[in-house]
């Protein structure tokens, strides 16, 4: 028998976490985090309990209770330490990409379950640990360790010294090029979608073949490769394609080269400082503020995490020379005043060493480098820049204090739940407070998003000439119906037979 079972990303967006079975063979098609679900139990200020290991997530169906699956020390503490076993019963996680709402939740999954990706998700990954993410990715220190101190005695292992390093086996996948995972063949394919490195899977197994379109559009800088994914699976002779339809019921149809027009008369028109906000994990939305600021004349001052993430590419074989490098004369390292604010300190008073302890590891290299800048260049030169500055920067905004004339571009997702909505209102108070805004109310957004759209869909659906459907990461199921002949729906838990 073969099925698949579906532990999220059912009548909700986002959370997929799917368990195809076939003979003995058992592997997840991502891990990702219920967003939507997780909200309606936990918040910034209510979250679940680290001593309590799993326990919490089990609650609330967040996590699927299964034996061989997680971490030990997150269950040996626990009531559910019977369900760990001392060899893996799970043959690995295929990661479509590496958004948290299809890979967040792999930090719980045991160390020897293989984790497959293209290499840009494991740059991605690799960026957000190493810059301070609690999201481990690649590596993780052991929690609820204890070891023997100077005096003889037990102690909790707080500091990482005595905590061991455990590294997750991560096999890094060639678009297109087939792979074998015991019974089951697994056939990548790239699609295009609002980060680089994002892969659909054909899956053949025993009883037949399978699609999983990962999240897909074709308004994107990469529209050939979802159009390729399309036609693989309608020569693929498939059984059955789980469907993504986040923005099934929505028909506007932007596009990514639409955005970099918008945002490019937005830069030219600020008389001022021009203030940007995009997810930096979007390199496509990069590269389009990229490509805007220099058709304005101007330089773009970026995040470190992003500086980061440009170099893990640039250091890549197969994606250096895609993006920009940082030694791009467009492109600044903006450093922000941290903790004790020494970066525009007299260098007589305070040590270039004592300057450097205020960042973590990873950014000192940029707070002296040729291409960094901080508050008092752009401050100087407001009209020359085009400044990154995330929701949770914000504070920048006071040292720089923006012009008469400075304006702000949001490129990010507009919010889909009440918690973002509370934190867009504050955000917006802030830029209003700076005049980057002319209203609390309103802002201009330039964005498109990451999903197809109705139309997009529907192209998916007909072009791939499967003989059934599944829709997931959707709350908008119905609209498949009216499409295909063959919807099968699932309830969360629940499972299908190829």
């Amino acid at each position: 028998m073969t099925s698949i079972t579906f532990y999220g990303g059912i009548n909700e967006i986002g959370g997929n976490k799917f368990l195809v079975e076939d003979k003995k063979t058992r592997v997840f098609l991502d891990f990702g985090m219920q967003m939507g679900k997780a909200g309606k139990y936990f918040s910034e200020f209510l979250q679940p309990r680290t001593l309590n290991g799993m326990g919490d997530y089990f609650e609330f169906g967040l996590l699927p209770r299964l034996s061989g699956l997680y971490r030990r020390d997150y269950s040996r503490h626990t009531k559910y330490e019977d369900d760990y076993t001392k060899e893996t019963l799970f043959d690995g996680v295929l990661l479509t990409h590496a958004h948290v709402d299809h890979a967040a939740y792999i930090h719980f999954l045991r160390p020897d379950i293989p984790i497959y990706c293209t290499e840009a998700t494991k740059l991605i990954m690799q960026c957000f640990e190493d810059t301070g993410s609690s999201e481990q990715y690649l590596t993780y220190k052991e929690n609820f360790s204890i070891y023997e101190n100077s005096d003889g005695e037990q102690s909790r292992a707080k500091k990482a010294d005595h905590r061991e390093e455990i590294s997750r086996p991560i096999n890094i996948i060639k678009p297109y090029k087939k792979f074998q995972i015991d019974s089951i063949e697994v056939e990548p394919i790239p699609v295009d979608h609002s980060l680089p490195g994002v892969c659909g899977f054909i899956i053949h197994t025993s009883k037949g073949s399978f699609g999983y379109t990962a999240d897909l559009r074709f308004h994107g800088r990469r529209s050939a490769e979802t159009q390729k994914f399309v036609e693989k699976c309608a020569s693929s002779d498939l059984d059955k394609l789980l469907c993504e339809g986040t923005r099934i019921n929505k028909t506007d149809s932007d596009t990514e080269a639409s955005v970099e027009q918008q945002v490019s008369e937005a830069i030219t028109s600020a008389k001022k400082l021009a203030v940007v906000s995009y997810p930096v994990r979007d390199l496509d939305r990069f590269l389009s503020i990229y490509n805007a600021a220099k058709q304005a004349g101007r330089t773009l001052a970026i995040d470190r995490k992003q500086a980061y993430l440009l170099q893990l590419f640039e250091s890549s074989t197969d994606y250096a020379g895609i993006y920009p490098r940082l030694d791009d004369p467009i492109l600044k390292v903006f450093v922000p005043r941290k903790s004790w604010g020494l970066v525009d300190k007299d260098p007589e008073e305070f040590s270039q060493k004592l300057v450097l302890e205020d960042y973590d590891k990873w950014e000192r290299p940029f707070v002296f480098a040729n291409n960094s800048v901080d508050y008092r260049d752009v401050a100087k030169k407001q009209k020359d820049y085009v400044l990154y500055c995330s929701d949770y920067k914000l504070q920048d905004l006071i040292d720089i204090r923006p012009d008469e004339g400075s304006s702000y571009i949001r490129s990010s997702t507009e919010p889909f739940d009440t918690e973002m909505v509370l934190d867009h209102e504050r955000v917006k108070r802030w830029l209003f407070h700076f005049g980057l805004i002319k209203s609390e109310k309103n802002w201009t957004v330039s964005h498109v998003s990451g999903h197809g759209s109705q139309d997009e869909i529907k192209q998916v659906v007909d072009g791939s000439d499967a003989k059934s459907l599944v829709p997931i990461h959707t709350e908008h199921s119905e609209i498949f119906d009216k499409w295909h002949k063959g919807v099968q729906k699932v309830e969360l838990g629940g499972n299908i037979e190829l």
